[in-house]
């Protein structure tokens, strides 16, 4: 007569097989996320540009603070959702994992630790270079955004070169019209109201420098 299995045997014996189903909702739902945080900072952006505009200072490095955070809070999501898919790999391969939730808190640690540090981090990501070049180009529109990070001696800081976007187009000269971008979390492509608030702006500082400027004949 075999013994009867106790709660702690069947806990000893316990690992995930690649025969255990894996929800796709956790994905799922760190992506619909990701879509979250990117509205959100488009609207940082667009509070900031009026805060820039009114050299309102102190509101405009809270709005860069809190930007951050949501940066931050990217990387942790993305992190989360690259660990789970390493367990789910690892898991498929065979590996026998008997306390999941203690195996994919180890992962997500090391993928942090092997992470670049925060500052250099925060200032290679595509989104916070792209609030900072919209920032700079309110009270510099025909100059080049300096490099991000630098006033830091370390060389490794230094992650993002000047650039300078047109917002007319290259070949007719004209304003872009209704420009859009594609999501980075979806496939579809959107209007972007960051551009179209900045060819708007450039457009009344180009009207109001019309009329001012005067000319000998």
């Amino acid at each position: 007569m075999e013994a009867e299995q106790t709660l702690q045997d069947i806990r000893d014996g316990f690992a995930l097989t690649g025969r255990n189903n894996f929800k796709p909702s956790l994905a799922n739902d760190i992506t619909e996320i990701y879509y979250l945080i990117q509205n959100a900072q488009n609207s940082l952006t667009l509070a900031a540009q009026g805060h820039e505009e009114s050299n309102n200072k102190e509101k405009v490095d809270a709005l860069d603070e809190t930007f951050k955070e949501f940066v931050n809070l990217e990387h942790k999501l993305s992190l989360q959702k690259k660990a789970f898919e390493t367990l789910k790999q690892r898991i498929n391969t065979g590996k026998k994992i008997t306390d999941p939730i203690a195996y994919y808190d180890n992962l997500t640690q090391t993928l942090d630790a092997e992470s670049p540090a925060d500052a250099v981090r925060i200032n290679a990501d595509p989104r916070y270079q792209s609030f900072k070049q919209h920032l700079w180009n309110i009270n510099h529109p025909d100059e080049e955004m300096p490099r991000l990070g630098e006033g830091n001696n370390d060389d490794d800081d230094i992650v993002m070169g000047p650039t300078k976007i047109s917002l007319k187009c290259p070949i007719t000269m004209s304003w872009l019209e209704e420009p859009v971008t594609r999501s980075l979390t979806r496939n579809d492509v959107m209007d972007d109201p960051l551009m179209a608030d900045r060819v708007a702006r450039a457009k009344e500082r180009e009207a109001a420098a019309d009329k001012t400027e005067f000319f000998d004949v």
